[in-house]
């Protein structure tokens, strides 16, 4: 499973000073342009200028947020408010049982240019508090950052300050034993690590042994993508990769994907990468075009269109950092990802 490289939201470039509400007509297009590049549809209800920033308050598929930018034009990241009973099981069990007599400040999903999307919630003190402490959750809802007390303590202070009469030893023991509770309380299942081989539908299995295995080289290797779909990895007779989608439940197939030759690569693409990164050394380590079963139809009750699936990756004081984008048939961006497709993805 992929790491998230997640940095304390405290140490990025948060507007530091007043905000002044300016004109579109003020905002450089380099920002504008690249707002336009960042989203697909979106629609600005207000700009503001802030030192070495510009920030706009944004309605994307009718939620509002900000996104921020620095002078130069670049994107730095796009914070939209979440509600604390929207977010992941792992994230609400975490605060709720760790952080008595503490309350959520705010709470955002902030979405950067990496990809590394996650969660932001500042918490403080029930009652009269002027400290705020951040905690930062990856897209399930696992802690990864925080600067807050730590729980154990947090509980302790919290039981004695409700049962001023307790002994040390009393203190001790109910504090241990709801650690001890939650700590046995089983993991969601989403963070258990395999430890056996997967099994994909039957079904599944059947379609690819009556359609597909006619074309395999080598292959198939079975993989749980996020626990939605079952995906089967092969090489074809062609020596091309390739990888077969679907549904984890029924084994209905849903897509297939091959990976394109550096040659067949997408100019459209080629030309929003360049423009992206603007002079800057980038590989593209691969390029995805997934298309979708004759019969598979969406939410809508119609076929969906192809799209090109891209991971690019930069050297960052000497590590590698993956950028993984969408894009849509015609090569428009859609959407940043936060992680890998899978295991067997780039890593």
């Amino acid at each position: 499973m992929k790491k998230i490289f997640v940095v304390l939201l405290m140490a990025l470039p948060f507007v530091a000073g007043a905000q002044t509400k300016i004109k579109e007509t003020a905002v450089p297009r380099s920002v504008l342009l690249t707002l336009e590049k960042t989203y697909d549809s979106y629609k600005v209800r207000t700009w503001y200028q802030a030192p070495g920033q510009y920030i706009a308050d944004i309605l994307i598929d009718g939620q509002e947020g900000r996104s921020y930018f620095t002078a130069g034009g670049d994107w730095q990241y796009s914070s939209f408010p979440v509600k604390f009973e929207e977010c992941p099981t792992m994230l609400t069990s975490y605060f709720n049982n760790n952080y008595p007599g503490y309350r959520v400040k705010t709470l955002d999903y902030i979405e950067e240019m990496s990809g590394d999307n996650y969660y932001r919630m500042i918490i403080t003190k029930q009652g009269i508090s002027d400290a705020d402490f951040e905690m930062i959750f990856d897209t399930r809802g696992k802690l990864m950052k925080s600067n807050a007390p730590d729980p154990a303590a947090v509980k302790r202070d919290y039981y004695t300050h409700n049962n001023p009469d307790a002994t040390d030893d009393e203190v001790t023991k109910a504090t241990k034993t709801e650690s001890s509770r939650h700590r046995n309380r089983p993991a969601p299942r989403a963070d258990e690590p395999q430890t056996e081989e997967f099994q994909p539908p039957q079904a599944a299995v059947d379609y690819f042994k009556k359609n597909l295995e006619k074309r395999l080289k080598s292959g198939p290797e079975w993989i749980n993508r996020n626990g939605q779909y079952a995906v089967a990895y092969y090489t074809d007779k062609q020596k091309v990769e390739m990888d077969a989608v679907f549904d984890i439940n029924s084994g209905a197939p849903i897509m297939t994907g091959k990976v394109l030759l550096k040659e067949r690569y997408n100019n459209t693409i080629m030309k929003y990468l360049a423009e992206k990164f603007n002079g800057e050394k980038y590989t593209i380590e691969k390029m995805v075009v997934y298309e979708y079963n004759s019969k598979y139809r969406g939410a809508d009750g119609k076929k969906p269109k192809p799209y090109t699936y891209v991971v690019v990756s930069q050297k960052v004081d000497g590590k590698k950092k993956f950028v993984r984008m969408e894009f849509d048939s015609k090569g428009t961006f859609l959407n940043l990802l936060a992680q890998p497709l899978d295991e067997k993805d780039v890593q």
